[in-house]
């Protein structure tokens, strides 16, 4: 995906560790911005010395560290505007400003992080954190940071507010053909924004390893949760929660197998899952089985499987192991 949105011409890759920014400075000739927390910062200050690498930082004591590296990475300031995770707020932040222009800190960037923008179509607190944020801009401003890249707006707050642009926006799961939510689809319809279509770039496919017919009265997987009610023929497919496949599917979710439904049926093992294919017809050893994606007529997408259990697209696409094989497809 760096790759491509390189090709595309991003100006800046955003990424959350210093492991995944690591990883993308072999070939990425674009800064890449590293907005998550790096443990043990002091001992992993040779890692971060890279011309390239922008850095987001809450704190004093660790923005003076990265001030002494020999290639002075450029800094992004984190302010809490209302999430309550990293940056410092109201006085806190007032005094860290100060501080860092006492200690002739160059600051190259600050941003703010919304908290609720993908849960609600009424955005009054979105709004609220907003106008915070021009209030810490207006501070830093009055400490001499006036050359600074000001951010704050990931997928759903690009799509949706125009005025959180700033500088430079953080666009996350869109890119991926994924909407942040559905409050999120519904609040540009509300506001007459209808002209985003976003199509999911991701199909996660499995084959059948094995088949079986069993009898009425059988019990399947761990625990026996599942009793057949007629003779069914079951195939099992190397996918379990090991491999991203959530545990809350089982006895509930379902997979595409030639243009069909096939439920799962018993527990999602580690590395196995069994699905009922009675019902459709030339399914052999091999066969291809569409877990996100498409068969034929019949979609089943990651917005669907997070309902069935009960949670976000984001929980069920970054689930997926790393070591899966990826292959891209034009």
């Amino acid at each position: 995906m760096a790759k491509l949105a390189i090709e595309n011409g991003v100006d800046v890759l955003a990424v959350n560790s210093l492991e995944e920014a690591l990883l993308l400075k072999k070939f990425s000739p674009t800064p890449i911005l590293l907005m998550g927390e790096v443990p043990n910062l002091e001992e992993r200050l040779n890692d971060l010395n890279h011309s390239n690498f922008w850095i987001v930082a809450s704190r004093l004591k660790e923005v003076l560290h990265l001030t002494k590296l020999s290639n002075e990475p450029k800094i992004h300031l984190k302010t809490d505007t209302g999430m309550a995770r990293l940056g410092q707020s109201g006085k806190d932040l007032f005094k860290l400003l100060e501080e860092l222009k006492s200690n002739k800190v160059n600051l190259s960037g600050l941003l703010m992080h919304f908290a609720s923008t993908e849960d609600f179509t009424e955005h009054s607190y979105s709004m609220l954190q907003l106008k915070t944020f021009q209030e810490y801009i207006k501070h830093a401003e009055k400490q001499g940071y006036t050359d600074i890249i000001r951010h704050a707006a990931s997928s759903a707050s690009t799509m949706l507010f125009k005025e959180a642009h700033f500088d430079m926006v953080r666009v996350g799961i869109s890119l991926y053909g994924l909407w942040p939510s559905l409050e999120t689809r519904l609040s540009l319809s509300l506001m007459g924004k209808n002209t985003f279509d976003l199509t999911p770039v991701l199909s996660w496919k499995t084959t059948i390893v094995h088949t079986k017919k069993v009898p009425t009265g059988s019990y399947i997987g761990y625990g026996s949760t599942y009793k057949t009610n007629y003779p069914t023929t079951l195939a099992v497919i190397p996918v379990g929660y090991n491999e991203g496949f959530d545990r809350r599917l089982s006895n509930q979710g379902y997979v595409l197998v030639n243009g069909e439904r096939a439920h799962i049926i018993g527990r999602v093992c580690m590395n196995m899952s069994m699905i009922d294919i009675t019902h459709i017809r030339n399914v052999n050893v091999g066969t291809e089985v569409v877990l996100i994606g498409r068969s034929e007529k019949e979609t089943i997408s990651a917005d669907t499987i997070a309902q069935l259990t009960s949670t976000i697209n984001y929980d069920v696409v970054t689930r997926i192991h790393p070591e899966i094989q990826r292959v891209l497809v034009d």
